[in-house]
Parts: C-alpha cells; structure tokens; sequence
C-alpha cells in the first residue's frame, strides 16, 4: 500500500523514529485508503515471503540499511489453526530500532460511533525471553490520536497460543487506524485467527 509522506512521518515519529515534525496543513493520507481489511489469515502469498498488503514499522521505512526484523508468512506447523499464519523476528540487535510493528492501515469512516473490538491469536518464544503486544492506534485527518492500546499492561510473554483482545471506541472523526502485533526488543512472535468486529457503542 503507498502511503503519503507525512503518514509515513507520523508513523516513523510513532515508532521512535526521528524525522523532521510534521504540521497539521501538510497532513495527507491516502485518497484510496482501504475501509475494509485484507489478508487477516495471511493466507495471500507464499510462506516465506513478507505477508501481502501488510506494512512492517519501522523497518520498511527506513532508509538503506542492514535488516533489524522480518516478517514472513509461514506454514500450519506454526499456526494456531489457519493455514497460514505470520511470524515477526528479530536479526540483530540495534539500539535505535527498538520493535516492529507488523500492522495494516484502515479508513474507520464508515464505523464512526461505534465499537471496534480486535482479537488475534498470538504466541512467542519464550526462550528468547520475547514480548509481544496486539495495537490499535485511531488517527484523526489532522494526524493526531484519538485512541491508542498497545496492551502495555498485558503484554504476551507466552509460548503458547492464547487469544487476546483490545476494544478500541471509533470517535466521530476517526479517519485513519492502524492494528496491528509489536515485537518488542528480540525474539520472534506469531500472530494468527484475526478478527475485526465493529459493534454499536454502549
């Protein structure tokens, strides 16, 4: 998915990546911004190769540089139940590349006042003392945020599979989201079964 350049600062800035600030008059997205979800089960594209229509962060915004993570689809013997499911891991260790964020971008337009609630299947290696985290980050056309949960308090230690859940409340002038698993630090972490269920608000 092309994204326009202060959306590709905005998310840099995010992952703690430095880049020059971004104003709210230069704050595009993408005219073409999906409103629906794509590729949940991974199940586009070979294994071992990077899951289609998915975006990793920062990795794949950087400028040239030696490989930090990876994110490949892989195969039933490592999934929890889908054919297909998607690893995250580590290559080397750099200080300023601290995680990965597998993730897609969504237009939430159509689901303004209700409630999203995100759920994904997630496991990590354990012996790689690895952390992983589901997110949910809701934007407003200016670039600002309305909602962010990185499970910072409940983040996945596990090797084995659970299910995990965050319920995000789409504002009335949410635009863009993006959901998503973080590897935090090294290791590796899968992610599998993702479902997206929008809800009336309570």
């Amino acid at each position: 998915m092309r994204r326009s350049l202060i959306a590709v600062l905005v998310t840099l800035t995010s992952f703690g990546v430095h880049s020059a600030p971004a104003t709210a008059n230069a704050c595009k997205w993408p005219e073409d911004m999906k409103t629906v979800p794509d590729n949940l089960d991974f199940a586009d594209g070979p294994v071992g190769a990077a899951p289609q229509r998915w975006l990793l962060g920062p990795e794949w915004f950087m400028p040239p540089h030696a490989q930090v993570y990876s994110a490949v689809a892989v195969s039933t013997d490592q999934c929890h139940a889908n054919r297909q499911c998607a690893k995250v891991s580590s290559l080397r260790s750099d200080p300023a590349v601290s995680l990965a964020f597998l993730y897609q971008d969504q237009d939430v337009t159509p689901h303004r006042g209700e409630m999203l609630t995100y759920r994904a299947f997630v496991r990590v290696d354990p012996a790689l003392k690895s952390v992983a985290r589901l997110l949910v980050r809701l934007h407003r056309k200016d670039c600002s945020t309305t909602f962010r949960d990185d499970m910072g308090n409940n983040p996945v230690i596990s090797g084995d599979w659970a299910a995990y859940e965050i319920h995000a409340p789409i504002a009335m002038d949410a635009y863009p989201m993006e959901f998503g698993m973080q590897l935090i630090g090294q290791g590796a972490a899968w992610i599998d079964q993702i479902s997206m269920t929008f809800s009336p608000m309570r």
